[in-house]
């Protein structure tokens, strides 16, 4: 039987996560998710800001039970009420259901990381900029505070560009020497900030087809990977574009050090009166 309306997703305050996917629910938590077939549900209960799934179990047995706490009561009682309707009539109610779930891990994929890397490390700069500026405003230094202020963060963003192209180049250049050559075919193209790039794939050793984004319109590409980490794959450039990108991080890397290094400066010399007037 068909949902004519599919049900809300039900998302909790810790981000938990519940939804219909056709013959089960997927339950989503931050290391782990569970998906559980209709067969395996005796029954969903709405309980207010909570919503219970009740899964069958034997006679005499206590049954299984995931929640989602923390959510919104009309969503939680509009997908109990849904659900419920759709559960098969067949499912033997004696059944142990737990056994049909099945859990997977989740595990943080390289991008979402430096995602969050990048976004703990832009919050730390704005903060220490901020700290900085406020304390050479309470010295009087208004000029220089907004000065900090406002090329503090570029600075810093400046030699986090430098220092992640330096260490892609790193990673390149030991790829090259030590990584597992194939060749990558075209499948498609994608936009990445504005850029025109094609889509690649190649088979590792393991016989996983993986992609990665290229600048180039050719049909077939060498790549390179790692052979305990397939994921980890740069492209065979020409020497010519390794040596402009390893220029390009060098500049970024040490003009952003240099406007660091300025902007410091300002800051000590503020706090010591050295600029008076300002």
């Amino acid at each position: 039987m068909s949902i004519a309306s599919p049900p809300p997703v039900l998302r909790s305050a810790d981000g938990a996560l519940l939804r219909f996917d056709g013959d089960a629910l997927v339950l989503s938590r931050k290391t782990e998710e569970a998906r559980i077939p209709l067969l395996a549900i005796a029954c969903i209960r709405s309980e207010g800001r909570s919503l219970a799934v009740e899964l069958t179990a034997p006679s005499g047995t206590v049954a299984a039970v995931h929640r989602v706490d923390d959510v919104s009561e009309a969503a939680a009682r509009l997908f109990a009420e849904a659900v419920n309707a759709v559960l098969p009539p067949e499912r033997p109610a004696d059944a142990d259901g737990s056994k049909l779930v099945t859990l997977r891990a989740v595990t943080e994929s390289p991008q979402e990381r430096d995602r969050r890397r990048r976004r703990r490390w832009g919050i730390a700069v704005v903060l220490v900029c901020a700290g900085l500026a406020v304390a050479v405003a309470a010295r009087g230094v208004w000029t220089f505070a907004f000065m900090i202020l406002l090329i503090g963060p570029v600075g810093a963003l400046l030699t986090a560009v430098g220092a992640d192209m330096a260490r892609l180049r790193y990673r390149s250049r030991y790829l090259l020497r030590h990584g597992i050559t194939v060749e990558a075919r075209r499948v498609g193209e994608t936009s990445v900030l504005g850029g025109e790039f094609g889509v690649f794939v190649y088979t590792d050793m393991h016989g996983v087809d993986r992609s990665l984004n290229v600048r180039s319109r050719s049909a077939t590409v060498q790549v390179a990977y790692h052979p305990d980490k397939p994921g980890v794959v740069t492209e065979h450039g020409s020497r010519s574009s390794r040596a402009s990108d390893t220029v390009a991080a060098l500049c970024f890397l040490v003009f952003g050090l240099v406007v660091d290094a300025t902007v410091i400066g300002v800051a000590i010399g503020s706090l010591q009166g050295m600029y008076p007037g300002y």
